[in-house]
């Protein structure tokens, strides 16, 4: 009976060392596995966005800003997809985890929905380029000053000097205007006078056209006009059109109007406020 028991405790362990050298070499190798792939997984990143770094740098030309978020971008890819095969190396069932991961990120999607619109917007504006840096222009009705372009606001001040602070979302949702830039960098003076109904509209005419060609600013090969446009309750209304250079523009805009009031006083001409006519029906009593 003893001899039995010997044996049988003999057996039991012989089993159980037998269970954990199989058991040790069964999960060592997984957890070598896991190591191995943690490892190349990480080293893949690297090499991946190093590469589409030097992609991105010779073949496209994209603001570094947005540069550095794709090359971000494709690490934290590499190193997601590594670190759910090493899950699936511990017998993890990973289709259910990739499916929390999505179920997650929908929630912090909606969760940060406005945050996540102003980067789009951002890399949208970075990528595109509507306007630069120290471009004037206008978003939303009010003319702006760029300063900064970022992901999520875009930082510009007002021509008179208040810092202003746009969320890039409000920014690709309205219509843009660039003054700072125009096609074949030149823009158009567009002016209306208004003459009074007693002057005589040619020498009006006459008038306003020599201020024109009076200005060396203007471009000469480019069409000026000088026209009847309407008449108005008040005034005879006179278009007047002439092209300047872009970065003219603005001084010489300033400088007719002075010179045209100038040269209508010389020549008698009128310029009437707005007026009306108002008659009174009178009754008699008796």
């Amino acid at each position: 009976m003893n001899s039995y028991q010997e044996d049988t405790k003999m057996i039991t362990k012989d089993e159980l060392i037998q269970k954990l050298t199989n058991y040790t070499v069964e999960h060592g190798m997984v957890v070598l596995g896991a190591i191995l792939i943690l490892i190349i997984g990480f080293w893949l990143a690297k090499i991946l966005s190093r590469a589409t770094a030097r992609l991105m740098e010779s073949k496209v030309n994209l603001d570094p800003l947005i540069e550095k978020v794709m090359v971000r971008c494709v690490y934290l890819l590499v190193v997601a997809l590594t670190i759910i095969t090493v899950l699936g190396q511990f017998g993890v069932e990973t289709t259910s985890f990739i499916a929390l991961l999505g179920a997650s990120g929908i929630a912090v999607g909606l969760a940060l929905q406005g945050t996540l619109s102003n980067v789009a917007s951002g890399i949208m504006l970075l990528a595109l380029r509507p306007f630069s840096v120290g471009h004037s222009v206008k978003i939303g009705g009010k003319v702006i000053i760029i300063d900064e372009l970022g992901l999520f606001v875009t930082q510009a001040h007002e021509a008179d000097g208040p810092s202003v602070m746009i969320p890039n979302s409000k920014i690709w949702g309205s219509e843009i205007v660039n003054y700072s830039v125009t096609d074949r960098d030149m823009r158009r003076l567009n002016e209306t006078v208004g003459i009074a109904y007693e002057d005589d509209i040619d020498k009006a005419i006459r008038t306003i056209q020599s201020v024109i060609d009076a200005d060396i600013r203007v471009l000469k090969d480019e069409p000026t006009r000088v026209d009847v446009v309407s008449l108005g309750d008040s005034s005879v209304n006179i278009i007047v059109q002439a092209w300047y250079k872009r970065e003219d523009w603005w001084q010489s805009k300033l400088d007719f109007t002075k010179n045209l009031k100038l040269a209508l006083d010389e020549a008698g001409i009128s310029i009437p406020y707005p007026q009306s006519e108002v008659h009174l029906k009178g009754s008699s009593n008796g």
